[in-house]
C-alpha cells in the first residue's frame, strides 16, 4: 500500500493526526538498582541483608539470620 498513511480501518488521517506516527514506543530505559553492604532485602519472603555483589553482574550474597544465600540480583526486592 502506497501513498498517504491511513488508519487501520482504512480511513485517512486527519490533518491534527499527520505529523505524529502511529504505534510507536516512546525509548525504554532499564534501570538496576544499586545494592550497598548491609541494605534491607527482601528474598523470597525473607528479610535478610546484602553482602556482596559477587561480580558476575547476575549473583549477590545475602545474609538471613546468620546464614549466607547466594541468589539472582532481579530476584532481590
Amino acid at each position: 500500500m502506497s501513498g498517504r498513511a491511513r488508519l487501520p480501518a482504512g480511513e485517512p488521517l486527519k490533518a491534527s493526526q499527520r505529523g505524529r506516527r502511529l504505534g510507536t514506543v516512546p525509548f525504554k530505559v532499564d534501570v538496576t538498582r544499586v545494592w550497598r553492604t548491609g541494605d534491607k532485602v527482601r528474598w523470597r519472603d525473607r528479610i535478610g541483608g546484602f553482602r556482596r555483589d559477587v561480580g558476575d553482574g547476575e549473583h549477590a550474597e545475602i545474609v538471613i539470620t546468620g546464614r549466607v544465600y547466594r541468589v539472582r540480583l532481579e530476584e532481590l526486592g
